[in-house]
């Protein structure tokens, strides 16, 4: 009996740790920590434009555990979170995970990792239809807007991001245009960024 309960804990301590590692890569993708009101409605919204499934709030806050808050999350909640992240189902994401996963590939093809970047380096990005940025990395995550074509956005204003990927749209966080300000603002809702380059020095 003692070695099947031992069995147990690691098979429980292992899906426990997928779980965590689905929620630290979702923040990633977001670009947040998880520790903030605002941080949550970031995470719904990311996963509700990536899915076009909604994941409850209150649900949202358990899963992270924020203030205390948690309960054992339901299967159809962890499907909804790998799918947007572009696994078929948790199932796919606990594969992979299993078979030696690495995050540096779970963000769906070609794309940029801005954790990789450095100071000062340039990105362009490109999506439908004919839009076109290019943007500064000035560290901590944000970028500052060197050019833009075609898009409600400008030279100069600002944003953060963890992640571009080609062929996904792209969540652009705590944007300042101008005297305005946006929490998030998606591009490439129209078949996803169709370029995402590093500029070359």
């Amino acid at each position: 009996m003692r070695k099947i309960s031992y069995f147990c804990s690691l098979i429980m301590e292992g899906a426990n740790n997928n779980i965590e590692n689905l929620k630290r890569l979702i923040c990633e993708a977001v670009g947040c920590q998880a520790t903030t009101p605002s941080d949550f409605y970031r995470i719904v919204a990311f996963v509700e434009n990536r899915t076009g499934e909604a994941v409850g709030l209150s649900t949202v806050k358990r899963l992270w555990q924020y203030k205390g808050l948690g309960s054992t999350p339901r299967q159809g909640t962890l499907d909804v979170l790998a799918r947007s992240l572009g696994y078929r189902n948790y199932a796919d994401f606990d594969t992979h995970y299993a078979e030696g996963g690495d995050s540096s590939n779970i963000v769906l093809g070609k794309g940029i990792n801005v954790s990789d970047l450095t100071q000062g380096s340039r990105i362009i990005l490109r999506w439908n239809p004919g839009r076109e940025m290019e943007a500064e990395y000035l560290g901590n995550h944000t970028f500052r807007i060197v050019r833009c074509e075609g898009s409600k956005l400008g030279v100069d204003d600002t944003f953060q991001a963890s992640v571009f990927a080609l062929g996904h749209s792209a969540m652009l966080a705590n944007v300042i245009h101008g005297e305005t300000s946006f929490p998030l603002y998606e591009i490439g809702q129209m078949g996803g960024l169709t370029m995402v380059n590093l500029v070359k020095e």
